[in-house]
């Protein structure tokens, strides 16, 4: 399922910049620059489960190995170093024109990456992992070789994920793209956050009252509220500089000129 999300972003992806216009040269330049944060993202997502799995074996006290060739993977994890490396990379190997587009393309990765979150999670759901906490409700499932039910959180949040996908592509259909990186670190840092407590997983480290996730959902909000100020009371878009005028003239595309009006001549008659 994994697969099948990263397969469905890349189709997304190459839509969204078909429908932009954005050019060929600057979609497989970008494109490689994302299949290098995604394989990074993986790396990361390892690693911050590995970190939870230590987590565990200090807050409970146990002396449990960890195991560095078997174990799963944790979304917040990859998206934060997959992020993190696309950026750098960017910032390094790109310059020019091609700098000032960074923005642009980042404002189409939030639809892709809902995307296949959602088809990841599904994948969860499948597994058996990430479940949440046992209940009677008529929502519970049963696992097999279990003998209670579990609220699903899996589903729930591809349920969410594909909705908030839809909003995002509504944005960027009507050109009102410069939004959507602000909308899903919003929405997607509440939702999880909520989410966390409804969690029956226990391979999870919890500190200070709140989950790992948690504390990376606060980490999450954090950065959209400093992206909202940059942009609306700075008026700057990252990696383009001082913005001039309307708010509207760079957070939205630009209004495409109007085509040029035919000249009557004077002296010229439609006879």
């Amino acid at each position: 399922m994994i697969f099948v999300g990263l397969v469905a972003a890349v189709v997304l992806y190459r839509f969204l910049s078909v429908r932009l216009k954005i050019t060929d040269a600057a979609f497989f330049r970008f494109g490689i620059l994302l299949l290098a944060s995604v394989a990074i993202g993986f790396v990361f997502a390892y690693l911050f489960q590995k970190f939870y799995d230590i987590i565990v074996n200090v807050t409970t006290g146990t002396d449990k190995p960890i195991d560095w060739k078997n174990g799963g993977v944790t979304f917040m994890g990859g998206l934060v170093g997959g992020v993190a490396c696309f950026f750098i990379a960017s910032i390094i190997s790109l310059r020019g024109e091609n700098r000032r587009q960074i923005w642009n393309v980042t404002c189409l990765a939030p639809a892709a990456i809902t995307a296949a979150h959602a088809f990841g999670r599904i994948g969860c759901f499948l597994a058996g992992c990430c479940y949440g906490k046992t209940t009677d409700s008529w929502i519970g499932v049963q696992f097999p070789g279990d003998n209670y039910k579990v609220i699903p959180t899996q589903l729930i949040e591809a349920v969410f994920l594909f909705h908030l996908c839809a909003v995002l592509l509504i944005l960027i259909f009507n050109r009102r793209y410069g939004l959507t990186m602000i909308i899903y670190l919003f929405s997607y840092s509440v939702f999880r956050f909520i989410l966390e407590f409804y969690r029956g997983d226990p391979a999870r480290g919890q500190f200070g009252g709140l989950w790992a996730s948690q504390w990376q959902s606060i980490f999450m909000f954090l950065c959209a509220a400093a992206l909202t100020v940059y942009i609306f009371a700075f008026k700057r878009i990252p990696f383009n500089g001082k913005q001039q005028g309307d708010l509207t003239k760079f957070l939205y595309e630009k209004e495409e000129p109007a085509p040029p009006q035919p000249v009557e001549t004077e002296g010229k008659s439609g006879q």
